[in-house]
């Protein structure tokens, strides 16, 4: 066969084959596009039912329901409103004076809590004037933190002085809530009214104080516990050990003030509604 026959026989080939490919490939394009935009539509649909879904939801539950009866109540606490010329402390005074059980003194203790960065709303002076109104320990200490974040700790030390007097002339029952109370200010203020207790000769009350001691102290307290390390009581040898390790890695700057994670870690729970 000549060189010419076959190269008229090659460009009828590739004369017929190409264009076959391009059909081929044509068609797979046009019907992956029919699928895809098939997937589209179906994606387009699902998003439209879920969004008319969710506002029949929300239609279907109203305006201003969303919030739980807790939220709410922090919400009125936190906010002054047209009408009523009461300061944020004096509603606070007034809520916990009609309402002086656990959980409504829960809920203004988290509102505090959460004002501490709003000098505008909850001014120092405010918090000055609420602490001494209040009966409730646990709410006076939040109080007394609030102001200490801020940079004052006027009331954390007036709190523990009260709390200290009461331990001077204490049962054992007594002592061991009263450093629980003193530990729970995160303070070094209360670290130093809980060192003469660690040579009381009650096991119990003597754990207490290094659980207090842990968690308000800091590396000027590390010799205290020197002696302890070597108490014939195997779990007062832990637990010393324990505070001394937390405590070394504390310069004699840290805690002197109480910062907003010290407080949120301390905050009494609200029960759910």
């Amino acid at each position: 066969m000549s060189i010419a026959k076959k190269y008229l026989y090659l460009s009828i080939i590739l004369a017929v084959v190409i264009p076959l490919c391009l059909c081929i490939l044509l068609v797979i394009s046009h019907h992956r596009n029919e699928l895809l935009e098939s997937r589209v539509h179906e994606l387009e649909s699902i998003l439209a039912q879920q969004e008319q879904s969710r506002a029949a939801a929300i239609a279907m539950v109203g305006p201003g329901t969303a919030l739980s009866a807790v939220e709410q109540q922090i919400k009125d606490l936190s906010t002054r409103f047209v009408g009523d010329a009461r300061t944020l402390s004096e509603k606070l005074r007034d809520f916990t004076a009609q309402n002086p059980d656990a959980q409504h003194l829960a809920i203004a203790c988290k509102v505090v809590a959460d004002l501490v960065e709003n000098r505008d709303a909850l001014s120092d002076e405010e918090l000055v004037w609420l602490y001494p109104t209040q009966a409730s320990p646990e709410f006076k200490r939040v109080i007394a933190q609030a102001l200490s974040a801020r940079g004052n700790n006027q009331l954390l030390d007036s709190h523990i002085a009260e709390l200290e007097k009461r331990l001077a002339n204490s049962d054992i029952g007594e002592r061991r809530q009263i450093l629980g109370e003193l530990g729970k200010t995160r303070y070094l203020g209360a670290a130093k009214v809980i060192l003469p207790i660690l040579k009381d000769e009650d096991t119990s009350v003597l754990l207490d104080a290094l659980l207090a001691l842990r968690i308000t102290g800091n590396e000027g307290q590390l010799q205290a516990l020197d002696k302890l390390q070597k108490h014939p009581d195997e779990s007062v040898r832990w637990l010393a050990g324990d505070a001394a390790n937390n405590l070394q890695m504390l310069s004699k700057k840290a805690r002197t003030r109480v910062i907003m994670a010290d407080i949120v870690a301390e905050l009494p729970p609200i029960a759910a509604q």
